[in-house]
């Protein structure tokens, strides 16, 4: 996660301002990229989230590290712009395979207690890949963006291979399904779940709450603010405010480290908080910093500014699967997480394209990154008033059999 955000999402605004100045391509040409590699991600979870409770997630990472490097390999060598967009579309794939989904259902399925802990542990990769940006964009400045893109390919293959052998293999996917097939396969699954514990739902069920759809809306609307952060930080910083590269550079390192301690923080106290209202604070904080850095052009509170999107970023980040798990189980939390992704990935494809619309207009960028405002207001309004799915009830059938009623419906 470290290499693979440090080195191609995070970095993406520097290979923005690099690639355009030296191709002359618009501008954007780059934001469809950025925006081709969160669409693959979400496009391709709900297979992605298959083939890890089919195969183990290990495969599914391996062959995303090598799908990752392969695509980053064809961008170097890029000659038009039609070429480029279509060798990020082999990235996008990699990223998805080798992402967060895959790495968050082995967390999941692997560990039942502190298991917000170990999810806000996972993605400090994430936030630690934001320190890789200044050294990105000193090798974009030495070398070029399509030397940059080989040596990303090469980091990626060694550490994404070596990482993969922790993952839990074909073995443990084969175990789980043959404990899904077997009579009782909902008790058998996972562990039989306390009394007052909240349902153990397969993705049919879970469709059928207004949990699922609730959080996937709250969750999409906060990585509108992610989306549009990753991409437009560099170049609100370098083209709309006039600082250097290398200070916006470092602005996404501050931002990847306030992050961390964010995950950090979660992931000890959300256990013992409310997450969903731990949420739902996070999102008045990053509206907040939109609506500061539409306006401001002071470095230090533009600085501020990115340092508390980071740091809301982290809070928010853990809880958002640890909330999956606690209202859906984790009997198909693989399939659940993809599915949920697939539609959550929207808004870091949406994020990054409407401040690219806005920006181009005559209010630049601050009226994009105040049209990005309404999406986080939607999913303030998400997370407090979305409640976790009712525990079925056992009801008699006529042979004296227990069965479960069935689970709260979206309507």
């Amino acid at each position: 996660m470290l290499v693979q955000t440090g080195c191609v999402i995070s970095a993406f605004g520097a290979y923005l301002v690099a690639i355009t100045a030296d191709t002359g391509w618009s501008p954007g040409i780059v934001a469809v990229a950025f925006a081709i590699i969160q669409l693959g991600n979400g496009t391709i979870s709900p297979v992605t989230g298959w083939a890890c409770d089919r195969f183990g997630t290990r495969a599914v990472a391996a062959l995303g590290t090598l799908l990752t490097a392969a695509g980053c390999v064809m961008v170097a060598h890029a000659g038009s712009s039609g070429g480029f967009i279509g060798a990020v579309v082999v990235v996008s794939l990699g990223c998805s395979a080798a992402g967060i989904t895959p790495l968050t259902v082995a967390v999941v399925q692997s560990l039942t207690h502190r298991r917000t802990l170990a999810l806000g542990l996972l993605p400090s990769g994430i936030a630690l890949g934001g320190l890789l940006v200044p050294a990105v964009v000193w090798l974009l400045d030495t070398a070029g963006w399509r030397t940059a893109f080989l040596a990303v390919a090469a980091v990626t293959t060694v550490v994404g291979l070596v990482a993969c052998v922790w993952l839990p293999g074909p073995a443990v996917a084969r175990r789980r399904r043959v404990a899904v097939a077997a009579p009782g396969a909902a008790v058998s699954a996972v562990a039989a779940p306390e009394p007052g514990a909240g349902p153990d739902l397969d993705l049919r069920a879970a469709v059928r709450t207004s949990a699922f759809w609730l959080l996937i809306a709250g969750h999409g609307c906060a990585l509108v603010a992610v989306g549009a952060m990753n991409l437009h930080l560099v170049p609100l910083m370098t083209h709309g405010r006039g600082f250097d590269l290398a200070i916006a550079g470092l602005a996404v390192a501050g931002m990847s480290v306030t992050q961390l301690i964010g995950q950090l923080v979660t992931g000890v106290v959300g256990d013992r908080f409310d997450k969903r209202r731990l949420a739902a604070g996070c999102m008045a904080l990053q509206t907040a910093v939109l609506v500061v850095l539409a306006f401001s052009s002071n470095l230090v509170v533009v600085f501020a500014a990115a340092m508390l999107h980071g740091l809301g970023w982290g809070l928010r980040g853990p809880a958002m699967n640890a909330l999956r798990a606690d209202y859906f189980g984790t009997r198909a939390f693989g399939t659940i997480t993809g599915w949920s992704m697939g539609f959550v990935s929207l808004g870091m494809v949406g994020g990054p394209l409407l401040v690219s619309v806005f920006a181009q207009g005559p209010g630049g960028y601050p009226v994009g990154f105040l049209a990005a405002t309404a999406a986080t207001v939607a999913g303030l309004v998400a997370f407090l008033v979305v409640r976790p799915p009712r525990p079925r009830e056992p009801v008699t059938t006529a042979a004296g059999r227990g069965c479960s009623a069935a689970p709260e419906s979206a309507a």
